[in-house]
C-alpha cells in the first residue's frame, strides 16, 4: 500500500474532497490495486466516511468506470454510489463499502456460512450476465489472443526463463489461436471480467461488486469462472459442481442459453484455460515489471486450475502436453 504522504497526488485528492463535502478530515490509504489506481479513505461527521478514486487520467481514465457504474446501478446490482466527480483530475468520490472482501470475511467463517455466501455472489451472476451490453467491448479474438500471449511472454519466458523450440512455439500458437476463436465465437453477455473473491464487499447482508471499469460482452461462463476457480480460494470441488449446475439451470431459465449441461460444463472448461493462461502472466508481470511479488504466492493455485480445467476441455491434450514442466517453483512450498 503506498505512503500517502509522499504521493504527489495527494494534495489534488485533498482539495477535490474538500470541494466536495464539508467536515472531512485526512485522506488514509485504503487499498490499492494491480493497477494505476488508488483508493484514500476519509471520515467525516457521525462516523461517516468516504472513498476518494484516484484514477490518474493518463493512464487509468475514468469513462468505462462511469459507464459501467451506471449500467449496474440502473440493473439494481450493489456498486458503489458516486457522490462527486473531477473527470479532468481522475477523481471519484465513493461510497465506502468497508474493508472486509469475500476473501478476508471467509478466512473465518463457518463452513456452512461460506457455502451460503459462494451461492449468493453465484445467484447475483444472472442480473449481472443480463445487464445492458450495447457499446462495450467486445471480448474478440484479438483481446483473448493477447490475453494468453502474457503467458508465454511473461510466466514461461519471463518468469520460469524456459525454452521453447520453432515448433513448440507454432504448437503454441496454433492452440493459443484455437481457444480464441472458440470463446469469440460463444454468445455473448454483460462480463464483469475479474468477478472474483477481492472485488466483492460485504456491506449490509449484500455482496457488493467493486472494479468492474473492463466489462466487456464476453462468454456467459466467464464470470462464473472468475468466481469458481478463484485464484485466490481453493472452493472444495462439490461446491463448485453445485454452483456450476445451479447457474447454468438459472441461466436457462432466464433465457441466456439453450445448451445442454454438458455443453456448459464444456464451455466452462475452456474459458477457464483461457484465463488461466492470462492470470498465470498478470502474476508474473505484476512481479517482473512492477514489483509486486506477493502474486506469486498465487501461482501455484491458479497453476491447479489450470490442469483441473484442462482435465474437462476435450481437444486440449496437446496443451496440457505442451506446457508440462512449467508449473511453479513453489508449487510444493
Amino acid at each position: 500500500m503506498p505512503d500517502i504522504a509522499a504521493d504527489p497526488r495527494r494534495d489534488l485528492a485533498r482539495r477535490f474532497l474538500d470541494r466536495s463535502v464539508t467536515g472531512f478530515g485526512d485522506l488514509h490509504a485504503a487499498s490499492s490495486d494491480a493497477s494505476n489506481r488508488r483508493y484514500w479513505r476519509a471520515s467525516g461527521p457521525d462516523g461517516q466516511s468516504l472513498i476518494v478514486m484516484d484514477s490518474p487520467p493518463d493512464k487509468e481514465p475514468l469513462d468505462a468506470f462511469l459507464d459501467v457504474q451506471a449500467r449496474l446501478e440502473e440493473a439494481g446490482l450493489p456498486v458503489p454510489r458516486i457522490h462527486a466527480r473531477d473527470l479532468e483530475g481522475g477523481f471519484l468520490l465513493l461510497d465506502d463499502l468497508g474493508h472486509q472482501t469475500l476473501f478476508s470475511w471467509q478466512a473465518d467463517a463457518r463452513s456452512v456460512d461460506r457455502a451460503q455466501a459462494l451461492t449468493n455472489c453465484r445467484a447475483q451472476l444472472i442480473p449481472l450476465a443480463s445487464v445492458a451490453r450495447d457499446g462495450l467491448p467486445a471480448f474478440d479474438t484479438g483481446r483473448l489472443t493477447t490475453e494468453m500471449q502474457l503467458f508465454d511472454e511473461w510466466y514461461r519466458a519471463g518468469h520460469l526463463a524456459a525454452d521453447w523450440s520453432p515448433a513448440q512455439h507454432a504448437q503454441w500458437q496454433g492452440l493459443r489461436d484455437t481457444i480464441a476463436e472458440r470463446l469469440a465465437a460463444m454468445p455473448p453477455v454483460f462480463v464483469h471480467r475479474d468477478y472474483h473473491s477481492r472485488n466483492l464487499m460485504c456491506r449490509d447482508g449484500a455482496w457488493a461488486i467493486i472494479d468492474f471499469q473492463d466489462a466487456v460482452a464476453g462468454p456467459l461462463a466467464y464470470d462464473l469462472v472468475s468466481l469458481l476457480r478463484d485464484s485466490y480460494i481453493d472452493w472444495p470441488g462439490d461446491w463448485v459442481e453445485t454452483e456450476i449446475d445451479a447457474f447454468w439451470a438459472q441461466a436457462r431459465q432466464a433465457g441466456l442459453t439453450d445448451i445442454d449441461r454438458a455443453a456448459f460444463v464444456e464451455d466452462f472448461a475452456w474459458v477457464a484455460v483461457q484465463r488461466h493462461l492470462k492470470v498465470l502472466g498478470i502474476f508474473a508481470r505484476l512481479s517482473r515489471r512492477d514489483g509486486k511479488h506477493g502474486y506469486l504466492d498465487d501461482l501455484p493455485l491458479t497453476w491447479r486450475h489450470l490442469q483441473w480445467a484442462l482435465d474437462r476441455a476435450p481437444g486440449l491434450e496437446p496443451l496440457r502436453e505442451l506446457i508440462a514442466g512449467l508449473e511453479p517453483e513453489n508449487i510444493r512450498e
